[in-house]
């Protein structure tokens, strides 16, 4: 999958868990510190990527921290 494709599923997946925060989102947000999302939603978003992907995010595992959307990108062009 390449970067743009990556973009929209992450952000189909971030307004999909939490629609107010559709504007808010960039390459650079980081969807924990800026407050995006909580802990709950994570695993939502998570969940929801993963589904439209077919298969488990291994990369993505409960030590994970780094929850900026360029890195989420990263990981789901790789997967």
């Amino acid at each position: 999958m390449d970067e743009t494709a990556a973009y929209k599923l992450v952000t189909d997946a971030i307004v999909k868990v939490a629609p107010a925060q559709a504007g808010k989102i960039s390459m650079t947000t980081d969807l924990l510190a800026d407050g995006v999302l909580d802990s709950l939603d994570i695993m939502s978003f998570l969940f929801e990527i993963e589904e439209k992907l077919g298969k488990k995010l291994s990369a993505i595992d409960e030590t994970y921290s780094d929850f900026r959307v360029s890195s989420i990108v990263r990981i789901v062009c790789e997967a």
